[in-house]
C-alpha cells in the first residue's frame, strides 16, 4: 500500500513539474515588435492566431543605420522585428552586415514580393536573398500647378520635361516679367516669407539640381562627379536664373505658384521630369516602409509569421504603390455619400408615386429635384473623387512604377544632420562666398570620400 501510494506521489510531483515546464515556457515566448501598430489589421490578426503569446509593441526608437548597428554591437538591440525606411537606413548595409534574418524561406513573402514593382525588388534583395516586408511606398515629385498654368496663358506643351528645359522655360519666365510683372503667380511660393531673398531662388535651384544629378548617378551605377561640363553649365544657369528671378518677383507671393512639390499618384499627370537631359530615365523619388526580422530572435518563425501578417493585410489603398497588378481603391466616405443621393432620389419617388392629390406645382418642384439628384448621382458614379486610387491613378503610376527611385541617407541631403555641411557649403556658394570651382572641388571631394569609404551618395 505504502508502495502504490508513493507511485502516486511520485507521478503527481512529475505532472506538477510538467506544468511547471510547460507554463514557463508559455511565459518565456515574448515578442517584441518594433514599430508595430496594436490597432493594425496585422497585430491584431497575429495576436488572435496567437493568444497564447505575450506580444510587446514600442515605436522604434532608432534614428540611423549606425544607431542600430552600435545597439546590435552592445546587445541592447531588443527587437524580434523592426521597422526601417529606405531614406533614413541604408538597407543593403544591414543585409550585408547579417544584422537582417533573409525571408527567402517563406513562401508568402517570397510571392508577395514577386509581385511588386521591380526597384522594391532590388532594394530587397541582397546575395539572392529576400529581406523584409514592405508595406508602405511614399512617392513624391515635382510637378506644375494646372490653375497657375491656365492664368499664365501656358499650354501642355510649355511643360518642361528635363532639367535643362526647365531652366530654358525660368529664362523665358524672368523676360516675361521683367517687361510685364505678375501680381498673382510666382515660380514658387514654398518660401518662407521672412527669409525670402536675393539668394533665395539660387538656392531653390541648385538644391534640385544636386538632387537630380545625384539621382541619375545612383541609378545608373555611375561614379558620383560634379566637375562635369553639363553639371558646370547647369550650376551656372542655376546662379543666373536665381538672380533673375528674384530682380523680376522681389516679394514673395502666397497666391498662384507655377510649379510646387506634391506626392501621390494623382498628381503624376502633371508631373515635371527634373532628369538633367531628355536622355536620362525619368525617375521617380520614392521612401520605401519596411518590416525586417532581427537575425538574433529567438522567434524566427514566429517573428516571420508577423511579417506574413504585414504583406496580408497590407490596406489595398497602400498596396496599390506596391503591386503592379493592384486594382482601383473606392473611397468609403464618397461612396457612403453616393448611398445618401440614392436614398434621397428613392425617397422623391415614392413621393411622386403617391402624389395623385398633390398641387401640380408642388409636384412639378419634386420633379425637378428628382431629376436634379439623379444628375447629381450620375455625376458621382463617374467622378474621380469616389476612388482613392482610380483606374486612371493606377495607369499612370505603372508607366513610373518600373522607375522608382529610393535614394540611401546620404550626406548630400540637407535634412539630414550629415547632409548640413553640404548644406552650408551650398549657402556659401549661393551667396557668392564660395566661387564655383570651389564649390564643385569640394562636392567632388565629399563624394570621393564616400567613394573610398565604400558609403552610398
Amino acid at each position: 500500500m505504502k508502495h502504490c501510494f508513493g507511485k502516486r506521489i511520485c507521478a503527481l510531483l512529475a505532472f506538477a513539474l510538467s506544468l511547471t515546464v510547460l507554463f514557463s515556457a508559455m511565459g518565456e515566448t515574448n515578442l517584441y515588435l518594433g514599430g508595430a501598430d496594436k490597432n493594425s489589421a496585422e497585430y491584431k490578426l497575429f495576436t488572435q492566431n496567437h493568444p497564447e503569446l505575450t506580444v510587446d509593441t514600442e515605436t522604434n526608437i532608432y534614428l540611423s543605420t549606425d544607431e542600430i548597428i552600435s545597439a546590435f554591437l552592445t546587445g541592447e538591440f531588443p527587437f524580434d522585428t523592426f521597422v526601417m525606411t529606405s531614406s533614413s537606413f541604408d538597407l543593403k548595409r544591414m543585409f550585408s552586415k547579417e544584422y537582417c534574418s533573409p525571408l527567402s524561406s517563406s513562401a508568402v513573402l517570397t510571392e508577395k514580393l514577386s509581385e511588386m514593382y521591380e526597384p522594391i525588388q532590388r532594394l530587397l534583395t541582397h546575395d539572392g536573398n529576400i529581406y523584409g516586408a514592405p508595406f508602405h511606398c511614399y512617392v513624391g515629385y515635382y510637378t506644375y500647378c494646372p490653375d497657375a498654368w491656365a492664368e499664365a496663358g501656358l499650354t501642355a506643351e510649355d511643360v518642361p520635361t528635363s532639367f535643362v528645359e526647365y531652366l530654358d522655360f525660368l529664362e523665358a519666365w524672368a523676360e516675361r516679367i521683367r517687361d510685364n510683372p505678375e501680381d498673382e503667380i510666382s515660380v514658387s511660393n514654398a518660401f518662407d516669407s521672412e527669409q525670402y531673398g536675393e539668394h533665395s531662388y539660387i538656392s531653390y535651384l541648385v538644391d534640385r539640381l544636386i538632387t537630380n544629378h545625384i539621382m541619375q548617378c545612383n541609378y545608373a551605377g555611375e561614379p558620383l562627379r560634379f566637375d562635369t561640363p553639363l553639371f558646370r553649365e547647369l550650376l551656372e544657369r542655376c546662379q543666373s536664373i536665381g538672380t533673375d528671378l528674384y530682380l523680376y518677383e522681389p516679394e514673395q507671393k502666397a497666391d498662384l505658384a507655377l510649379f510646387e512639390d506634391l506626392y501621390g499618384m494623382r498628381e503624376l499627370k502633371h508631373l515635371v521630369p527634373l532628369r538633367l537631359t531628355s536622355d536620362q530615365p525619368v525617375l521617380i523619388k520614392a521612401t520605401l516602409y519596411t518590416a525586417f526580422l532581427n537575425v538574433r530572435s529567438q522567434h524566427q518563425a514566429l517573428a516571420t509569421e508577423y511579417l506574413e501578417d504585414c504583406v496580408t493585410c497590407t490596406a489595398p489603398e497602400f498596396g496599390a504603390y506596391l503591386y503592379r497588378d493592384a486594382e482601383p481603391v473606392e473611397d468609403p466616405e464618397f461612396v457612403r455619400s453616393m448611398e445618401a443621393v440614392q436614398k434621397e432620389i428613392q425617397t422623391l419617388e415614392q413621393r411622386l408615386a403617391a402624389s395623385e392629390n398633390m398641387e401640380p406645382l408642388e409636384r412639378n418642384s419634386l420633379s425637378s429635384q428628382l431629376e436634379q439628384k439623379k444628375k447629381d448621382f450620375e455625376a458621382m458614379a463617374v467622378s474621380e473623387q469616389r476612388y482613392l486610387i482610380s483606374e486612371n491613378d493606377l495607369n499612370l503610376y505603372r508607366t513610373y512604377g518600373e522607375n522608382l527611385y529610393f535614394q540611401p541617407p546620404s550626406i548630400f541631403d540637407p535634412s539630414t544632420e550629415e547632409g548640413q555641411n553640404v548644406k552650408q557649403l551650398r549657402d556659401r556658394f549661393c551667396t557668392g562666398s564660395l566661387t564655383m570651382e570651389q564649390f564643385i572641388g569640394q562636392l567632388d571631394q565629399l563624394a570621393w570620400i564616400l567613394e573610398m569609404e565604400d558609403r552610398h551618395f
